[in-house]
């Protein structure tokens, strides 16, 4: 599955138009993991799907293109966003009302990373019992 959306979300904000786009995605990749049967990921999945698209609407630079698909016993998330700058966890305090989307995907995903350009902050889980879709 792959997705495009051009963003006029900039600086921070997300654009009222793309506010909707994380639960979109959501959908996608819950109709997408049901329809290859793994429903062992599709909680997961959805939260980690939303936290890196409204990443990538908030950071990124251009176009978030999201691509989900199955392969060596896994399903791995990709969302791409145009943007250098890699992204870092951080240490959100109490009061802060952002700043925990990286440490969600750092404690629910097996794996995580970002492409060499940054621009493609990637995770990914494990399948039970295989690649089967």
């Amino acid at each position: 599955m792959a997705f495009v959306r051009s963003s006029g979300s900039v600086g921070g904000a997300i654009a009222e138009e793309d506010r909707r786009w994380p639960q979109q995605m959501r959908s996608v990749v819950r109709a997408g993991l049901s329809r290859w049967n793994r429903p062992d990921v599709t909680e997961a999945a959805e939260l980690l799907v939303t936290e890196l698209v409204t990443n990538a609407l908030r950071h990124g630079r251009g176009d978030v293109r999201v691509r989900v698909y199955i392969a060596t016993g896994r399903v791995r998330i990709e969302v791409r966003d145009g943007s250098h700058e890699i992204p870092v966890p951080r240490n959100a305090t109490p009061v802060d009302e952002d700043g925990r989307g990286l440490l969600l995907v750092t404690a629910i995903a097996d794996d995580w990373g970002v492409s060499p350009d940054g621009t493609t902050t990637w995770c990914s889980l494990t399948l039970q019992g295989g690649t089967t879709t």
